[in-house]
């Protein structure tokens, strides 16, 4: 067979052609394996699909093109982490239903047959860059556990190459060379190896350069990597072998095993077993001095993840030891990796958010509406507004730590979606999310109210034209504003005047008026259709509960737009104790500006000197907007929600600009925060320079029905207010007519 033969220009190579091969054919994580079994340490005998496999697949079906033209639609250093994660899904579903060409599948299938069977498989990335000992760049590239069948071995295979093109790997492009024309991607092939114990070894331990750390759990590595399980800890003197110190985690409840319809699922572990360290003395005795073997063959210590089954040790993977990436401050894309969960931590972060923190969160905010401030003395409000601030300040933690890493349950979904249905449409498990009860659908529906009842009162609509809305109307009117502010944030934090919120405030219920009357469209026929088709495709292709992970996904997609109300709620109370504040400070003759923080006002209550912020404020709104410079015809972004409108822009650069907000117009800004999505249903169109599928303008733009396009780069510089606009939201391309093209058009 020509797999067999020497030559490092063949596809698949096994370990007899090792002095052939270098990193650049098969990648580091290959070239590892195969030095092990060459040195005849414990190693599953691994195959490898070289680079030059890659290449024939990916210049087969025509990808370079196509990755180049998704990694190129904006500067890198632009896109936030919903942009990432929207390229590598599009890159994703290319290779996923990229053909393999037939010479090459069929030496594929050919090898594995001969040198495996019918015993199930790990299929691993072996990328040239990912485990040098230069960086720190393990994990950035998938690998697939207890795989079997043609169909799925060739899968596998595929989202191996396509994991070159993870959001993981584009964050890291610079530090990896990661290239469109030159960047290839080796596979690992090996038999999978059911461990009873799995765990990793350090040979030296990077705190202490004399101890060996040895992390074991019960079970599979898969719990111990993605932090699912707790693992017993060991540190073990490298001259002595004699074990310093064991930590045995708070319970062993959980361990990974393999799943009855391939790849692996957490389960409970019995009493009994989980009762005990999965390691005793001489089994701790004999890992560390395999580690240590292993390090004397590489000269260098080493990261060992390792195996025991049936009483043999197996060794799965090694790689030196790294200190670091070298992340600078300010660098954020270690918080960003962070961010991705397994399903099993996605499940205990659903049930902590919304069995736990929403309530917590709900009952916080509830508590500081009841406060009355005037009866408070100075000292005594400025111990509010601090408590406020430290309240606020612990609730935007909690937010980042648990609400962010929480919609990536819509990632997971859309993940295993994709890889069950492999649909032409990347973002077709979107439909599936879509059409709940939201806060924000919610809250307009009260506002639409508000117009209903000004729409029948001459005297209230021409208050509300003058931007007056305390103590007008009837009590059905003013229960409906108190509830507006009382329940959903519609203070507009951050404006700091109470007249131009009461100014904003009018002017969107005098535009709701003008909507037309029912709910926003809905697609429910669509939605059972493809919610059949994901349940079929689902039927005993994955160990997840399919249903389970779509009522998660489902949350995971309401939450990410409901939590910036819930949360909005302790900072429209923080603003209004500051407001308080300000004005029991003018009242005392102390002039204080708008912007003056919460806690620089409790040093002014105090009596205690601050810096001057007003000259800070009075500079801010003196700078205003940037004059337009550039007129760009066509621009680029994401689709982000389908559909095509014409309209005239309306640029908002900052918070006062959407008093002038009129239905029809199409809405261009740079990022819409949670209280700007009132304005979202009167918009014909939605442009917006941030960009990503789970931002909160193109949620709601999908409720609504609003074409949107996200990430386009500059769009407030490139678009002006008046200009006509044509957006379509099927190819995420916006087209910029101009003033004079509109007033040409109208004189035709």
């Amino acid at each position: 067979m020509s797999w067999s033969t020497g030559s490092v220009n063949k596809w698949i190579y096994s370990a007899d052609h090792l002095p052939h091969l270098d990193t650049a054919a098969i990648g580091g994580k290959g070239m590892a394996l195969f030095q092990l079994s060459a040195a005849g340490l414990p190693v599953p005998p691994p195959l490898c699909l070289s680079t030059a496999a890659y290449d024939v697949f990916v210049n087969g079906n025509r990808l370079r093109e196509k990755i180049g033209l998704e990694l190129y639609r904006k500067r890198l250093g632009d896109m936030r982490w919903e942009e990432i994660w929207d390229a590598s899904l599009r890159i994703q579903l290319l290779f996923m239903k990229g053909g393999i060409p037939e010479e090459l599948e069929q030496e594929i299938l050919s090898a594995i047959q001969d040198k495996f069977g019918d015993q199930q498989l790990v299929i691993r990335s072996s990328a040239p860059e990912e485990d040098g000992a230069g960086g720190s760049f393990a994990g950035l590239h998938e690998s697939y556990i207890n795989v079997s069948g043609t169909g799925e071995i060739l899968k596998k295979i595929k989202k191996v190459w396509a994991s070159l093109w993870s959001d993981r790997a584009i964050l890291y492009r610079q530090e990896l060379g990661l290239e469109v024309v030159k960047s290839r991607m080796a596979v690992v092939v090996q038999p999978f190896i059911e461990g009873q114990v799995s765990g990793l070894l350090f040979t030296q331990n990077p705190l202490d350069e004399a101890q060996v750390v040895i992390e074991a759990v019960h079970g599979l590595n898969q719990g111990l990597v993605d932090g699912a399980v707790a693992p017993d800890r060991w540190l073990v003197n490298r001259n002595k072998l004699m074990i310093e110190r064991h930590t045995a985690p708070e319970n062993r409840e959980s361990w990974f095993v393999r799943g009855a319809s391939g790849g692996i699922i957490c389960d409970s572990i019995d009493s009994d077993k989980g009762g005990s360290p999965p390691l005793d003395a001489t089994s701790v005795d004999e890992i560390v001095r395999l580690g240590l073997k292993i390090e004397d063959h590489y000269r260098a210590p080493q990261d060992i993840e390792w195996t025991l089954a049936d009483g043999e040790w197996c060794i799965l993977q090694s790689r030196p030891i790294t200190v670091g990436s070298g992340q600078t401050e300010g660098d954020k894309r270690a918080w960003y990796l962070s961010l991705t969960r397994s399903y099993e931590n996605l499940l205990q972060l659903w049930k902590k958010i919304t069995g736990q923190l929403l309530p917590e969160m709900d009952l916080d905010s509830a508590r500081l509406a009841a406060v009355n401030f005037d009866e408070m003395t100075e000292t005594q409000l400025a111990m509010e507004l601090r408590r406020r601030a430290t309240l606020s300040e612990q609730w935007t933690s909690v937010y980042w730590s648990d609400f962010i890493p929480f919609a990536h349950g819509v990632r997971l979904f859309g993940e295993v979606y994709n890889d069950l249905v492999e649909p032409d449409d990347p973002f077709e498990f979107v439909t599936l999310l879509t059409g709940q009860t939201m806060l924000s659908t919610e809250r307009n529906g009260l506002l639409k109210t508000c117009a209903q009842l000004a729409a029948a009162d001459d005297v209230l609509q021409e208050h509300l034209r003058q931007g007056t809305i305390e103590n007008i109307g009837g009590n059905d009117f003013q229960a409906a504003i108190e509830r507006l502010r009382s329940h959903f944030s519609v203070d507009f934090v951050g404006v700091g005047n109470p007249e131009m919120v009461d100014r904003l405030i009018s002017s969107m219920i005098l535009q709701y008026a003008l909507l037309p009357g029912g709910s926003p469209p809905a697609a429910p026929a669509e939605r059972e259709r493809l919610e059949q088709v994901y349940f079929e495709k689902a039927d005993k292709k994955t160990d997840m509960d399919p249903a389970v992970l779509l009522h998660m996904a489902r949350d995971s997609y309401r939450i990410r737009d409901d939590d910036n109300i819930h949360i909005g709620r302790i900072g429209q109370e923080l603003e209004r104790a500051s407001e308080y504040g300000r004005h029991r400070l003018r009242s005392l003759g102390t002039a204080v500006a708008f912007g003056t923080s919460a806690v620089n006002l409790a040093l002014l209550l105090e009596g205690k000197p601050i810096a001057d912020h007003a000259a800070t404020v009075k500079e801010s709104e003196a700078q205003g907007s940037s004059p337009k410079r550039v007129q760009a015809r066509q621009l680029q972004g994401q689709p982000a929600s389908r559909g095509v409108a014409t309209g005239v822009a309306r640029v908002i650069e900052q918070m006062t600009d959407l008093s002038e907000f009129k239905k029809g117009e199409i809405l261009v800004i740079d990022a819409i925060d949670p209280t700007m999505t009132f304005f979202a249903p009167l918009a014909a169109a939605i442009i917006e320079r941030r960009g990503g599928m789970l931002i909160h303008g193109a949620i709601i733009a999908r409720e609504y029905g609003i074409p949107c396009i996200t990430g386009v780069a500059q769009a407030t510089d490139y678009i002006a207010t008046g200009d006509e606009v044509i957006v379509d939201g099927y190819l995420g391309i916006c087209t910029v007519k101009g003033k004079e093209d509109s007033a040409a058009n109208t004189a035709a």
